[in-house]
């Protein structure tokens, strides 16, 4: 398994700030509980499946230890002044830890959006993107 995280796009990290309106709106119902199956209860709304396809496709789900690094991402899911100061690689940790986690946990991804951490989450990528941004601009012109 790799530990090294790759770089994404600005192009890539913009279609994943397409869905901060949708994780913002509290009115959304992002999941629901199944009535037929106890092995895999939690039934995710179009939207956040369509979410977690684009942060595949996007590279933000990335082969490295995430069950090593579980203690680390609580952390960041409890404290709120640590997830304002994280970079590019540990917002990109962080959701391949939620996504992969969901797998083996049903419902762990529901906890999140449900608890505001992919949306704090989102909301750092946007300034992230900002700084990129900003930087791109600064950089001459060769």
């Amino acid at each position: 398994m790799s530990s090294e995280i790759s770089e994404i796009s600005i192009e890539n990290i913009e279609k994943v700030l397409k869905y901060l309106p949708y994780f913002e709106d509290a009115n959304n119902t992002f999941s629901h509980l199944s009535k037929e199956s106890s092995l895999d209860p939690y039934i995710y709304n179009i939207k956040v499946q369509e979410f977690i396809k684009i942060l595949y496709a996007g590279n933000f789900i990335q082969s490295f230890d995430w069950i090593a690094w579980q203690d680390e991402a609580e952390k960041f899911a409890t404290d709120e002044h640590l997830l304002k100061n994280a970079d590019l690689t540990t917002i990109i940790k962080l959701f391949t830890t939620h996504i992969r986690k969901e797998r083996f946990c049903s419902g762990h991804l529901a906890c999140m959006i449900g608890s505001g951490h992919i949306l704090q989450l989102l909301k750092r990528l946007k300034t992230i993107r900002e700084e990129l941004k900003g930087n791109e601009i600064d950089k001459p012109n060769k």
